[in-house]
């Protein structure tokens, strides 16, 4: 029974038509999980840095029990800017 199944259809892009900025997640999380890295790239360019923010945001919570560090406001800002550079890209 494939994974792909139970993967959760994009109520964006069901309700106006046109991929949101995170259509392309569940896939790629699969193939980097899968070890295809490339391909992950390919389907999602940024969920490598958005892993690596989540990781650094919780890492900074158990040690610091804050998130008010302006490192961590700046590195969410840029990964904000990637995401929605990505969903402007997919819908050229």
């Amino acid at each position: 029974m494939p994974i792909e199944q139970y993967f959760l259809p994009c109520a964006y892009k069901q309700i106006f038509g046109i991929s949101c900025p995170m259509c392309g997640f569940q896939r790629s999380l699969l193939l980097l999980l899968n070890g295809d890295i490339e391909q992950s790239v390919i389907m999602f360019p940024p969920l490598i840095p958005l892993l690596i923010v989540i990781g650094i945001t919780i890492m900074n919570y158990i040690r610091y029990k804050t998130l008010h560090k302006t490192y961590i406001k700046t590195l969410w800002i840029i990964i904000l800017g990637l995401l929605l550079l990505n969903g402007v890209y997919q819908n050229l």
